[in-house]
């Protein structure tokens, strides 16, 4: 079976299972890094994004090729698109990670643009803020869907989330209901939904070398941080793991008194059902950082595939799919990257059924 659970149906295609020489969750979870053969991406627009409280975010736009729209021009002068997705990074990722690479070529010949986004502080956006993210920074990803809408304004926007920041994307959508209204759905890959349950999963002895290379990307971003509190700073060095790293520097960061509070404060899986946009829920059976038993403890509901245009209906909009297999953000099967190939199809979907939608009005 290529599922253990899926609730999209025929909207997403088959997970072919793990293909050779990538069989067993590291494995499908160390491809990209070992390989590191994603396509150069490109030109890209650079989009630059002023907060409120002085920081700046960074993004780069690849504009639509044309999907059999071709000829038309929304009403900003660019090809008319499918729609724009919105892709997130993971912890210690950026517009560059590889996962985030591999998309744009498959997103823009199925008819979309797309807008490859750093959060706060995250890869080359880290000289233009003081701060930086986190699982609870959801708020942070607001402007880029408002980047993403003076883009396209014509086109249906989606977002893609990838491991934590899809964590970030779930807790923007649910503390920010009206503002998720302006996506048509959400994607999440990969992602921590109960954030004590993922620490703890990672922090499993045989994770230990994943622990180690993340915590040095920890530390790295806390060391080129402007103005850490030096004892933040202290902390930050002295951390032997993920786990007392959040305990000491992300929840204070996040504004949580401690590790226990900031897990708490940023899972999602008790309220997940709350969302009032479609969610994707993509997640990887042998994941070697974060368990599957959160998506496969989410109620079942009947699930249409778009709600009605404007409507606002908590419950019923979020899909769960996991994969016999797939590792984390892996999914490698003979034509690699599933997941890229479910988001665009499961997007595709939803966007035509706003297109249909708007023709019957």
């Amino acid at each position: 079976m290529a599922f253990i659970r899926n609730d999209a149906g025929s909207l997403v295609p088959p997970f072919g299972g793990e293909a050779f020489p990538w069989i067993g969750g590291d494995a499908q979870t160390l491809r990209h890094f070992l390989r590191r053969d994603a396509p150069a991406p490109p030109p890209s627009r650079e989009v630059l994004l002023d907060l409120d409280d002085g920081d700046r975010l960074l993004a780069a736009f690849h504009p639509a090729r044309g999907n059999g729209k071709a000829g038309k021009t929304g009403k900003a002068g660019n090809v008319a698109s499918r729609g724009c997705i919105i892709a997130v990074h993971g912890l210690n990722g950026c517009m560059d990670a590889q996962h985030i690479l591999w998309l744009i070529e498959p997103a823009l010949a199925a008819g979309f643009s797309l807008l490859r986004v750093n959060m706060r502080g995250a890869g080359p956006g880290r000289p233009l803020a003081r701060g930086t993210y986190n699982a609870g920074a959801g708020a942070d990803l607001i402007p880029f869907i408002d980047a993403a809408a003076r883009l396209y304004p014509d086109a249906p926007l989606f977002m893609m989330a990838h491991s934590l920041g899809g964590t970030a994307a779930l807790n923007m959508i649910l503390d920010y209901p009206a503002e998720a209204q302006r996506l048509r759905g959400l994607v999440t890959i990969g992602t921590p939904l109960d954030m004590a349950a993922s620490a703890a999963r990672f922090h499993a002895p045989r994770n230990r070398l994943y622990i180690r290379y993340m915590l040095a990307g920890l530390k790295r971003i806390a060391a080129t941080m402007p103005d850490i509190d030096p004892a933040l700073f202290r902390a930050a060095m002295a951390a032997r793991s993920i786990v007392e790293f959040d305990d000491h520097v992300t929840a204070r960061l996040a504004g949580y008194g401690d590790g226990d509070a900031y897990y708490a404060g940023t899972s999602v899986h008790r309220r997940l059902q709350d969302a009032t946009i479609p969610v994707l829920v993509l997640q990887g059976s042998n994941d070697p950082w974060i368990p599957d038993q959160p998506a496969l403890a989410q109620a079942v509901f009947s699930r249409p595939v778009a709600p009605p245009a404007g409507s606002a209906v908590a419950g019923g909009n979020v899909q769960v799919v996991v994969t016999r297999g797939g590792g984390h953000v892996g999914f490698h099967d003979r034509l690699l990257n599933w997941h890229i190939r479910a988001t665009l199809s499961w997007c595709t979907a939803l966007a035509d059924k706003a297109d249909q939608v708007v023709l019957a009005s």
